[in-house]
């Protein structure tokens, strides 16, 4: 009877493991795309109506929802240090802040972006998030694309690792 309670405790937490492996690549996903509508939303509102960042922040964070959501308003309520530290140190915190669950490649493109925003012509604001927008979105077509393979592999890796105990232990 022990070892059967043993051999359901280590195949249970073997599927757990693959499931949490699973949940974070879905959850890396998820937030690539809510970052990906905020740059969006932020684009068109800079491009048509040339909008301060406060307000631009504030119409973003209204407009989006997920980790977008929570960084336009982790990034608004850190604007009154604005005069204390530089926009792009306060950008490059939030995105280090909300923004965890992205692999380091993507915060960087993302703290790229925060340093000409606010800086230099409208132009060249503009193409800075277009260049961003660009290449975030084959990334997030790309992990897209390979997350049913991630799964299976994810969820046979882990389900083979308990097998493998089991076998070893009993």
């Amino acid at each position: 009877m022990l070892r059967l309670l043993g051999a359901l405790l280590i195949s249970a937490s073997s599927l757990a493991l693959g499931l949490s492996y699973v949940a974070g690549e879905s959850r890396k996903l998820s937030i690539l795309r809510s970052v990906l509508q905020l740059l969006r939303e932020m684009r068109g509102e800079l491009e048509t109506r040339l909008t301060p960042l406060p307000e631009l922040l504030e119409y973003a964070a209204g407009r989006c929802n997920g980790a977008g959501k929570d960084f336009a308003v982790c990034l608004m309520d850190s604007l009154p240090q604005l005069g204390e530290k530089e926009f792009f140190q306060l950008w490059d915190k939030s995105v280090a802040d909300c923004f965890a669950g992205l692999c380091s490649e993507d915060g960087e493109i993302l703290q790229t972006l925060g340093h000409s925003l606010g800086r230099f012509e409208l132009d060249r604001q503009l193409a800075d998030m277009d260049a961003c927008i660009e290449t975030l979105e084959s990334r997030a077509a790309a992990c897209s694309g390979a997350m049913p393979e991630k799964k299976r592999l994810g969820l046979g890796i882990a389900c083979s690792f308990g097998a493998l105990l089991l076998i070893v232990l009993i």
